[in-house]
Parts: C-alpha cells; sequence; structure tokens
C-alpha cells in the first residue's frame, strides 16, 4: 500500500502555483479513495500553527499531519517509519517544498547515524544516509549545507525499507525551482516519476 508524503508545502516553502495545480490532483485522488495521506513539516516557525494552516492543501481530520524537529521526518519523528509498516505501508510516494537548512561549523563535520549499515531496515527512524552522502558531493552542495527536507526523507525512507517514488514534478527548491539531486535519487534507489505517471496503491 502505498502513502503520499507532502513534505513543507505551506505557502512560505511551496511557493510555485504551477506545481502546487499538479499536486492538487494526486491529493485529491488520494482522498477520494480514502488513501494514506500525510503532512510533514520542517519548519520551527510553524510549530505552533493549527493543522489545517501547515499546508496550501488544507489537511483535514483524516489526513496525517505531523511535526518534525528535522529536515529528516523519519529522524524527527523516530516513530514514523514503524507506524507505517504496521498499517501497511511499503511505498511512499514523496514531494513538496525542499526546504535547505545551513548547518553551524560543528554540526558539517558530525557524522549523523553513522552506526546504521546501507540497506537495514531502521524502524526508529533514520538521518542521513551513505546514499544521501553521496548524493550532497554530485550536486555540488557546500560542506556546510545539509540536504533539504524532501531530499533527507527520501533517502532516510529507502534505508528504512520502503520503496519511493520522487515525483519530480512536484519538488521545488527554495526559490520555487526543480531541484538538481533527482539523478542522485535515482541511483540511490528512489523512482523518479511525473504526478500525472503515478498512481497510488490503495
Amino acid at each position: 500500500m502505498d502513502a503520499l508524503l507532502l513534505i513543507d508545502t505551506d505557502d512560505a516553502s511551496y511557493t510555485s502555483d504551477e506545481n502546487a495545480e499538479i499536486l492538487v490532483d494526486i491529493v485529491g485522488r488520494t482522498r477520494t479513495v480514502g488513501g494514506v495521506l500525510i503532512f510533514a513539516s520542517t519548519k520551527d516557525e510553524l510549530v505552533d500553527v493549527d493543522d489545517e494552516e501547515l499546508s496550501i492543501f488544507v489537511p483535514d481530520e483524516e489526513d496525517l499531519v505531523l511535526r518534525s524537529e528535522k529536515p529528516d521526518v523519519f529522524d524527527g519523528i523516530r516513530d514514523l517509519a514503524p507506524g507505517l509498516h504496521d498499517m501497511g505501508i511499503d511505498r511512499i510516494v514523496i514531494a513538496g517544498g525542499d526546504v535547505s537548512t545551513v548547518a553551524n561549523s560543528e554540526d558539517a563535520d558530525a557524522p549523523v547515524d553513522a552506526d546504521v549499515p546501507d540497506g537495514a531496515d531502521a524502524p526508529d527512524g533514520v538521518g542521513s544516509t551513505d546514499g544521501a552522502d553521496d548524493a550532497d558531493a554530485s550536486d555540488g552542495t557546500g560542506a556546510g549545507d545539509l540536504p533539504g527536507s524532501v531530499r533527507a526523507s527520501a533517502m532516510a525512507a529507502l534505508v528504512c525499507n520502503f520503496d519511493v517514488i520522487v515525483l519530480s514534478d512536484a519538488v521545488i527548491d527554495p526559490e520555487g525551482q526543480p531541484v538538481t539531486w533527482l539523478d542522485s535519487a535515482e541511483e540511490a534507489g528512489a523512482m523518479i516519476k511525473k504526478t500525472a505517471d503515478t498512481w497510488l496503491r490503495m
């Protein structure tokens, strides 16, 4: 079964009307069939915002609304991966605003979850993976820049033994432009698909 995970789709992060229109269709399809729709926010300033204001797609009481203190929602919400596995979710379709943060000098050099082996089931959630680190180097991300929230979460979902589809036309960077890391995500094992070509299994 699939879950649709939308990360940082508040009006300040998801600024492209064109991309929002693309996502409206799959959000509607997910709700129509009673699918699992997850809204996650990684922004500190939105921690006290009402659930329905956390996304331009207006989460309702049937949706799962999460707030993560870290860009990787599986690391920020430790029971997310086991909870989704318990629900029978084996594939995550992911999109949203790839919100980035800049690490301070101490954080930039510190390893994150270095003791998690490649491909290991990590039921308590995962931070960065080796695949994410390799992807950082391949797209020119600076040493002090951490992966954005969509990218970090997609990489972590792979390590947590989910199949992952990244919606290539529905992930944008903080400037509202297409992200540049999709090739490295595909090399790490994610499927890259257009939203209109993606059908959710419910």
